[in-house]
């Protein structure tokens, strides 16, 4: 199996020990799995419970349920299973999980608002190797796809769970898509790399066209991307590590915030439902990174790896329920 730009990218930092400092893994010694996970292994839905957080690992088969709070560094109480080489993930307004297959190559969503629910059903991504998503309704509305195409390039395949994908929006300005965001009317971004080198941000009014370039996009490298309670964008610096919060980007942003340092190293991560808090995806030290949030800065609370590890490469993060923006 191939890697895609996602996985390739975080190992290739993490080993050579670029971007971020490293930090110790917290909790139990990440080497095997933990006695809770073990549990979990091999179960295509464990018990349901209302909120939490979904992570995701590039080598395992499944995703995990984490309590909303986990100060205290809880095993995960819940997975589903059948997925592989996973980038980020996301959920959408509903509290459906939709999951970018890399190993398949198809979009898998998997029933809300409860955690860990059955699968809904999936589509194939007919342009390349999903890494990541956006949606506000996946179980009926479009869904944006970052997809890295066989030609080479990147684009977002616009797609819906029960017509598949019908375009593919590219952009000479992406030529390798990290994370996209979908705003409530439909407007979808994608950040990238340009074929020189040079992070962007494109903008595409209701996902659909040629796309503008975002201007006053202040990011040194590309990243995850979110939309918070206030409609402002938040954009990850990948290798910095840091976080951007933009206003606008149709296609001029403005600054509201950032450049903040991030704990450790991520490429991706998502708000809660409040906007209060943003978890981090922290593949250097196979955890999750908790900060809290507001427009004034960010601020590192915790991190939790029960049931994680760095040799398997935690790349997606997500809140049930996301953030109302």
């Amino acid at each position: 199996m191939k890697r895609s730009i996602f996985g390739i990218l975080a190992a290739a930092i993490a080993l050579a020990g670029c971007g971020g400092a490293s930090i110790a893994p917290v909790g139990p010694a990440p080497g095997g799995l933990s006695a809770a996970r073990s549990r979990l292994h091999g179960t295509e839905v464990s018990h349901r419970f209302g909120q939490g957080i979904y992570v995701s690992v590039f080598f395992d088969s499944q995703i995990f349920g984490y309590p909303i709070n986990n100060r205290r560094d809880r095993p995960p109480e819940c997975s589903v299973g059948g997925v592989s080489y996973l980038g980020d993930i996301a959920v959408d307004g509903n509290g459906n999980l939709i999951v970018p297959d890399g190993g398949s190559r198809t979009v898998i969503i998997f029933k809300g608002p409860k955690m860990c629910g059955p699968k809904l059903g999936s589509f194939t991504d007919p342009y390349g190797e999903p890494g990541d998503a956006a949606g506000n309704d996946a179980a009926s509305g479009p869904i944006a796809v970052a997809t890295a195409d066989t030609s080479g390039a990147g684009s977002i395949a616009v797609c819906t769970l029960s017509g598949g994908c019908t375009k593919n929006l590219t952009n000479p300005n992406m030529g390798g898509v990290a994370g996209v965001a979908m705003a409530k009317n439909g407007d979808c971004w994608g950040s990238a790399t340009s074929s020189t080198g040079t992070a962007t941000l494109t903008y595409f009014k209701r996902c659909a066209g040629a796309g503008q370039a975002a201007t006053g996009f202040k990011n040194a490298y590309y990243g995850g991307l979110d939309i918070d309670i206030h409609g402002n964008l938040v954009s990850i610096d990948a290798f910095a590590p840091a976080l951007w919060i933009y206003r606008g980007c149709n296609p001029a942003c403005t600054v509201v915030g950032g450049p903040f340092p991030l704990h450790g190293d991520a490429v991706f991560g998502h708000l809660n439902e409040k906007s209060t808090e943003f978890a981090a995806a922290d593949y250097a030290c196979g955890c999750v990174d908790v900060y809290g949030r507001n427009t004034s800065g960010v601020v590192y609370k915790y991190s939790f790896n029960n049931g994680l590890g760095v040799s398997e490469d935690v790349e997606g993060v997500a809140y049930n329920p996301r953030s109302k923006e």
